[in-house]
């Protein structure tokens, strides 16, 4: 083997162990850290999914969880979309279970009758409906 082939050799050797400490190790260190958070799943856990969407754990599957993104709503996603198990601190609101006393009142609306003939002044005004067609003098008329 001369020296030129050795130092190709060991530039590619370099380059991989270069390759292996920026890229491959990191993604490896990730990776074993999402499954540890996904092992440590429990119901009532907060969670943030990959969308943004935060809710509370309901129900675990294998593949599947069903999340509550706020009071009465649930979700059924992949365990997958699960990004990250949020804290108190992380969050900027609170959902409490309290049903507020105004929500559960119907609402009733008030239906005004509509009077074509009235104008907005007050006054009132007759219109004259014909069968005849309105012939084209007239529109030239009221633009002059």
């Amino acid at each position: 083997m001369d020296g030129g082939m050795f130092q190709l050799i060991a530039i590619f050797v370099i380059m991989g162990l270069i390759m292996y400490f920026f890229m491959i190790r990191p993604a490896k260190k990730q990776q074993a850290k999402q499954q540890e958070m996904m092992n440590a799943l429990e119901i009532g856990s907060r969670v943030m999914l990959g969308s943004g969407i935060y809710g509370t754990i309901r129900h675990l599957g294998e593949k599947q969880a069903v999340i509550e993104v706020s009071p009465g709503v649930d979700l059924t996603i992949m365990r997958a979309a699960i990004r990250t198990v949020v804290s108190a601190d992380d969050e900027e609101f609170e959902y409490s279970d309290e049903v507020n006393e105004l929500e559960n009142e119907p609402i009733t609306y008030e239906v005004a009758e509509f009077d074509p003939t009235e104008v907005s002044d007050g006054s009132s005004t007759s219109v004259e409906v014909s069968d005849e067609p309105a012939s084209k003098d007239a529109d030239t008329e009221e633009k002059k």
